[in-house]
């Protein structure tokens, strides 16, 4: 009996050091750039980030590190050159290196973070953000840590490469170090939409370019462009140049095929002042990744795919009547937002912020039904998705077929909230039986809603499904039938939407994965918001 129990305490000891065995290492290497100690406070704080301590093994600094990090040619080409990072990278044994810059904007400042993987010389994703104090991106860094993650999830080996060539600058007044940081934001915006394993500017372009005297000027010439494309192993060459119309800049970009020299696609945006064409970065990056074939789907980094399955829906213990019969409800695949709609994408689609309880990263409330689905055709438009819903008022339709963002149906939402497919799917709140580890409820959240991901996620990494905000489904409430169901959608017709999930002044039994509340669909509350789907089969289409 001594001899088990000693080999319990054993594998009880050693689980944590097996744990960090099997996670990627991860380098975060000091940021270069910047005012003051800046770049020090944010890379410690960043490193402080639990999320980023779970999914990965951080690796110490190390003196020889500093000393590199000091030569002028890291700090010359550091901001986009992955040679450089990879090689830092590789003398730490980490997987993967976290790099950041500091950029002065006149009064604000620029911070942009990216993560590249050491073997591949691939930038997977990254972040940026303007401040003027540190404060501003300590509130940002959970969600730049989870695109971070995200990205280090995804399979990019069979991604199409970017090579990404320095851009042309054809005005004057316009600064060398302006150009890279435009252009090293559009890369990390190429990045995130999933559609391509990015190769932002490396060593190995600038010396193709010297052996064979290329200009910037040049580089959109067919031969030059197989030059660069061969040495990086790229299928495509992102080029470009900064020229004048008038009073304005305008920043000129082209994807260019490898093979034939050609142009796939292209764009431009004007901008009178940096601060203008960062903004504008998004847009451009959607003209030039039209054509791809997306990977994730292009699915934002903040989404997670939910693969369809059988569960038991509703409950037979406790709870309403409205909560039972308990029956199989099957649901297909989708993608799922890992948190509720923050005020700061509400703002960047439409324009204000009706929010009682104010912050970038806390979610948006105060929205009804009708207003949610606006904001999911907006944003579909913006992408250049197909908008779900058509109509208005009661009459407001669904094209199922479409791919662009819709609220989840009731039945997705509980799957969801359950842990999804493969999930013991028991637990009395979503993710966990201990509701202080999971959601913000009436019992801790000190009588307002709380910056989203703050607490425990459930097995597939949705965080929020219990508590901070009720949020809203599609369906019009109704009672449950007594079969099985596949993919149901909720009564046909009605009076009520439902909401799920509960909320920061919720008891703690209306937070549980099966309550439901029901409201019409034109009130608004302090305590209601919503998260966003898009369908998985409809997301993935291929390389034209």
């Amino acid at each position: 009996m001594k001899k088990y129990l000693f080999l319990i305490v054993l594998a009880v000891m050693l689980l944590p050091v097996l744990s960090a065995q099997s996670r990627p290492r991860l380098a975060i290497l000091p940021f270069t750039g910047g005012v003051g100690t800046d770049g020090e406070t944010i890379a410690m704080l960043l490193g402080n980030q639990a999320e980023l301590r779970n999914a990965f093994t951080t690796v110490p600094r190390t003196s020889n590190i500093d000393a590199i990090m000091g030569e002028q040619r890291f700090q010359r080409s550091g901001l986009t050159d992955s040679d450089t990072i990879a090689q830092l990278g590789r003398q730490m044994n980490a997987d993967y290196v976290v790099a950041g810059h500091i950029q002065q904007l006149g009064a604000r400042r620029l911070v942009l973070i990216t993560i590249v993987h050491v073997e591949s010389l691939q930038q997977i994703a990254g972040a940026y953000k303007e401040y003027t104090v540190i404060s501003e991106i300590r509130d940002e860094l959970p969600d730049m840590v989870r695109t971070i993650v995200a990205a280090s999830r995804q399979d990019t080996s069979r991604l199409p490469r970017l090579a990404v060539a320095p851009f042309n600058i054809m005005l004057s007044g316009v600064t060398q170090a302006q150009a890279e940081v435009l252009t090293h934001i559009l890369a990390i915006e190429i990045a995130n939409s999933g559609r391509f394993a990015v190769l932002p500017r490396t060593s190995t372009i600038e010396r193709v370019m010297q052996e064979h005297s290329i200009q910037r000027s040049g580089i959109t010439d067919p031969a030059n462009i197989r030059r660069i494309g061969q040495a990086t192993n790229a299928t495509y060459v992102l080029a470009g140049s900064i020229a004048s119309l008038g009073p304005m800049n305008l920043f000129i970009a082209q994807r260019l095929n490898v093979q034939s020299g050609e142009q796939v696609d292209g764009g431009d945006e004007e901008y009178r002042v940096i601060e203008d064409g960062i903004s504008k970065m998004r847009d451009l990056s959607r003209k030039l990744t039209g054509a791809a074939g997306p990977a994730r789907g292009n699915i934002p980094a903040n989404f997670v795919r939910v693969e369809g399955g059988t569960f038991q829906m509703g409950s037979s213990s406790g709870g309403n009547n409205d909560e039972r019969p308990v029956r199989n409800v099957t649901v297909s695949s989708f993608h799922m937002s890992i948190h509720p709609v923050t005020q700061r994408e509400w703002f960047e689609v439409m324009g204000t912020n009706p929010s009682h309880f104010r912050g970038d990263n806390l979610p948006v409330e105060n929205v009804s039904w009708f207003e949610a689905i606006e904001y999911c055709n907006r944003r579909s438009l913006r992408e250049g998705l197909t908008p779900v819903y058509r109509g208005s008022g009661n009459n407001i339709t669904v094209d199922w077929t479409a791919n662009g963002y819709r609220l989840p149906t009731e039945a997705e939402w509980e799957y969801a909230a359950r842990g999804g497919n493969g999930s013991p799917r028991n637990f009395i709140y979503s993710g966990s039986n201990n509701i202080d580890e999971v959601a913000w409820f009436s019992g801790n959240s000190g009588g307002s809603t709380q910056p989203v991901g703050t607490k425990v996620p459930d097995s597939l990494g949705l965080y929020d499904m219990s508590g901070n905000v009720w949020e809203w489904c599609w369906d019009w409430y109704g009672t449950y039938p007594s079969s099985a169901q596949t993919d149901p959608r909720g009564a046909s017709a009605g009076s009520h939407r439902v909401l799920r999930g509960g909320s920061w002044a919720s008891s703690a039994t209306n937070v549980r994965s099966a309550y439901r509340l029901i409201n019409t669909p034109s009130d608004r509350s302090y305590n209601i918001g919503f998260r966003l789907v898009r369908n998985a089969q409809l997301t993935e289409r291929k390389e034209k």
